[in-house]
């Protein structure tokens, strides 16, 4: 059930970024081109406990730990110094409550 919940959560962050960014799900690797959406997506994927490798590889082709893991650091980083990521994240973690 746990994984289920998870699964269902990424959905909702992968939807809420697609929509964000005007793109359909089959573009979904043009969010890693905007960094911040890149940041938002990695803070939302820890936030919600869905930092699923296998996931990330078939939608982001992010295919290792460590590829994960520095992607991660970036956005704790920017989000501690960028307001506008912050806003973003917040604005973002509404939206996904809200739908829950």
């Amino acid at each position: 059930m746990k994984y289920f919940n998870r699964s269902i959560k990424y959905e909702k962050i992968i939807e809420l970024l697609c929509s964000y960014k005007g793109i359909k799900r089959e573009e979904l690797i043009r969010i890693l081109e905007d960094e911040e959406c890149k940041y938002l997506l990695f803070l939302l994927l820890k936030k919600y406990n869905c930092m699923d490798i296998e996931s990330l590889t078939k939608d982001f082709e992010i295919d290792n730990k460590r590829k994960l893991n520095n992607n991660l650091k970036k956005a704790e980083e920017k989000f501690l110094i960028n307001k506008k990521v912050r806003e973003m994240f917040f604005e973002a973690e509404n939206i996904i409550e809200e739908i829950q």
